[in-house]
Parts: C-alpha cells; sequence; structure tokens
C-alpha cells in the first residue's frame, strides 16, 4: 500500500430533510461494526507453507486479502440536489459526495474484488422510474430511462433522491462482472455484498425522528421483503454470473452440520479451486436475514452467505466495519477462519481530511475485504488519499512465504 448560493422555502426544508435521511439510508453499511463477538472460538492460524512462486494450492481464501469498494455503483447527487443540500448541511452534504468507477473499471484499473449493492425489489417494473423529489427543486420526476421500466431489482443508494448509479439494474450490474470474469477466468474469488432495501422515505424519516412536511409529494413504496422476494433475488444472482461459477453455502458446508463447523475445523476451499468464482452475502442483519435463514439456520440451498455472528449456524461471513475499535475482534476472528468485511474510511471524512489512521489499521487487521470509496485519489481534496492494496496476502493467516504478490 503506498499514500496518493443558498437554497430556501419548501424545496430547502425537504432537501434538509433528504440529506438527514440520506445520512440515516446508509443501511448496516455506513459505520456500524456488525459480527463482533468477545466470546468466539479460536483456531490456530493457518500453517500452510511453499516454497514455489505461484500461488499455493493449499491456500485457501481466508488467507487472501483484497481491495473493496463501498456501495460500489454510486454517484454522487445531480448538481441541483447536491447543492440545495450543500447549502443546508455541509457536513450532511459531504457524506454522499463520492462517485465509483464503473464495476469493470474498478476490476481491470484498480484491482477491486469486492463489491457493495444495494438493491430494490421491483417484480413488475417501473417502481423506480420516476424521482418523486425532484419536481420541488423544478426538474422532473420522469427519468426516461427504459431499464427501470423493466421488472427485475433495481441497484440505487436511496429513492426518490439518492438514485444516480454506473450500472440501474442487478442484472447490468452482474453482467459488467460476469463479462470481466469470462476475460480473466484466473481472477482471484470475487465478494459480492448484497443489501436488500425496502424503506420508504416517510418511515426512513420516522425511524429518524424527524416529521416530513406536508408537501403533494408521491413518495416511492418498496416492496417488502418476504420469501418470494429473497428467491427472486437467489434466482437473479444466479441468472446474472452463472450457477457453475458460484461459491454457495452447501459448497463450503458439504454436508456438515454447520457452517461455522466447517470454517473453524476445516477451513475455507482454496484459492486455486475458487479461481473465476464468485460469493454472494447478504448484508442485511435484521428481518431479511431471519426470514432468509428461516427454511435453514445453515443455508441449505441459498445461493448467498450471511452477514453473521459467531457462534451462529451460518456464522462464515462477518462484518466489523471499524477496524480500530475492532482490532482485537478482527485479529481473533481471522485466526479462527473467518471471512472479514472491514471499511479502511467512514464516508469522505477521512479522504477529505488526509487522516490515515483507518486506513492503516485495516491493511493490518487480518481482515479479508477492504471496503473504500479511494481506491483513486479524489483530486478535488488536495490530501493525496488512497487506499491501495499492493500485497494480497492475509498479515494474520497466511504463511510468511505466502505467494500471493498479485491481485489476480
Amino acid at each position: 500500500m503506498r499514500m496518493r448560493g443558498v437554497t430556501t422555502g419548501r424545496s430547502g426544508a425537504v432537501l434538509f430533510v433528504l440529506a438527514l435521511i440520506a445520512a440515516a439510508c446508509g443501511g448496516g453499511d455506513d459505520g456500524v461494526a456488525t459480527g463482533a463477538s468477545t466470546t468466539t472460538p479460536t483456531t490456530e492460524a493457518s500453517t500452510t507453507t511453499t516454497t514455489t512462486t505461484s500461488v499455493p494450492p493449499q491456500l485457501r481464501l481466508n488467507d487472501m486479502r483484497v481491495l473493496g469498494s463501498h456501495n460500489s455503483y454510486h454517484l454522487r447527487p445531480v448538481p441541483e440536489v447536491y447543492a440545495a443540500i450543500e447549502a443546508l448541511s455541509r457536513e450532511l452534504a459531504e457524506a454522499i459526495d463520492y462517485s465509483h468507477r464503473p464495476l469493470t473499471e474498478q476490476l481491470e484499473v484498480f484491482g477491486v474484488r469486492q463489491f457493495e449493492l444495494d438493491v430494490y425489489a421491483d417484480p413488475d417494473g417501473g417502481l423506480y422510474a420516476n424521482r418523486a423529489a425532484l419536481p420541488v427543486i423544478g426538474l422532473p420526476a420522469e427519468s426516461g430511462l427504459p431499464e427501470l421500466d423493466e421488472p427485475g431489482f433495481k441497484v440505487l443508494h436511496t429513492q426518490d433522491f439518492d438514485f444516480e448509479t454506473t450500472c440501474l439494474t442487478l442484472q447490468s450490474c452482474l453482467g459488467e462482472i460476469r463479462e470481466w470474469s469470462d476475460a480473466n477466468p484466473a481472477h482471484l474469488p470475487l465478494m459480492i455484498m448484497i443489501e436488500l432495501k425496502e424503506e420508504s422515505v416517510p418511515d426512513a424519516a420516522a425511524g429518524a425522528g424527524v416529521e416530513l412536511p406536508d408537501l403533494p409529494i408521491d413518495w416511492t413504496i418498496p416492496v417488502v421483503t418476504d420469501e418470494s422476494v429473497l428467491a427472486a433475488l437467489d434466482a437473479e444472482l444466479i441468472a446474472g454470473v452463472g450457477e457453475d461459477r458460484i461459491i454457495t453455502p452447501d459448497d463450503v458446508r458439504q454436508g456438515a452440520t454447520t457452517l461455522e463447523e466447517v470454517i473453524l475445523a476445516d477451513g475455507w476451499p482454496t484459492i486455486e479451486e475458487s479461481r473465476g468464482k464468485v460469493m454472494f452475502a447478504l448484508v442485511n442483519t435484521g428481518e431479511a436475514r431471519r426470514v432468509y435463514r428461516a427454511p435453514s439456520p445453515v443455508l441449505e440451498g441459498r445461493v448467498m452467505f450471511t452477514t453473521s455472528t459467531p457462534g451462529d449456524p451460518d456464522a462464515a461471513f462477518l462484518r466489523v466495519d471499524d477496524p480500530i475499535g475492532g482490532a482485537d475482534d478482527i485479529a481473533r476472528f481471522s485466526a479462527a477462519g473467518y471471512l472479514i468485511r472491514t471499511r479502511t474510511d467512514s464516508p469522505t471524512a477521512d479522504a477529505r481530511e488526509g487522516r490515515t489512521e483507518r486506513r492503516d489499521a485495516a491493511l493490518a487487521s487480518g481482515a479479508n475485504f477492504l471496503s473504500t470509496d479511494y481506491y483513486v485519489e479524489d483530486p478535488s481534496f488536495g490530501t493525496g488519499y488512497v487506499v491501495e492494496v499492493d500485497d494480497v496476502c492475509n498479515p494474520v493467516t497466511a504463511p510468511p512465504d505466502c505467494a500471493l504478490a498479485l491481485v489476480g
């Protein structure tokens, strides 16, 4: 790794509320560490060694650590919306002031190997074709984008106002990944984190203790998550990348009583047998996870792993978003054999101010997926902040002579 005018009136009130909601709608992914525990089982770290210069077959998935991107599809809100939010609250505007390169470019140019996609169910199509908040600042609600009229999951951060994205649909996002994977079949396995969203703007406001102004806005009401939505999501993931290249919970468990039992005792599949493949993980830790696990607490027949807690039968993938406060947890969980995701920077603040403590802690932590908004520097900050992973050997589990010198 190396370092490298005021809006007023009703529209201003609405956009201030929307800014508050935007901060609240970051989901479980924005700054809240999950999966932390102080009572997890421990095992010895991997002692596998190699004397060759190629990737040894005995190295396992948890022996690698790769660069990831946070809200990988996200683009900065349209200028008119952003300017209104900034005029009212610079702090809240700054939290969503980031844009990502297309997924293909992240893969090919910057070596990103972990993505995060926020998805909204849209079984009939057209639910997100209109952007309800835009008329209050004089912009049309109609998107005019035919992809949004088609049935299927849509990819965006928050409906009605923070919806700019590099790929509009789950299928278009996955299509980019599959096309790149087809052209690079020996790549290291990819992790794609999925957050299923279902909260309306009024519900988000109520949850944040904010009363919405009485304005003629036809807010979009997302589809409530149930088993049919989750089954459709699994089906779209299979359709998007192909069943033959997905590493599923069943592939790892292989008939054992629980996923955690296998992870702690036998470990993950090897890197060599996992090249060219993709893993999915459900970010949600609340009702969506409960429904997803209901047919089988060990995720039998499911496509995605879950964001879990050590001791649960589905415990295999964990999130500890704070690499400083969660450093001890990450070290312990990593040595035990779990796959772990952490954050290298909080939304824009670290990069804007040139703070590197969080980034450096993440790089040293033993986490497998290091999620950032800054795999490329934002020149407008002038701080040189960037996150790069030159050595993809996990510093906790990989053997001293680990030969994973380059991201595949």
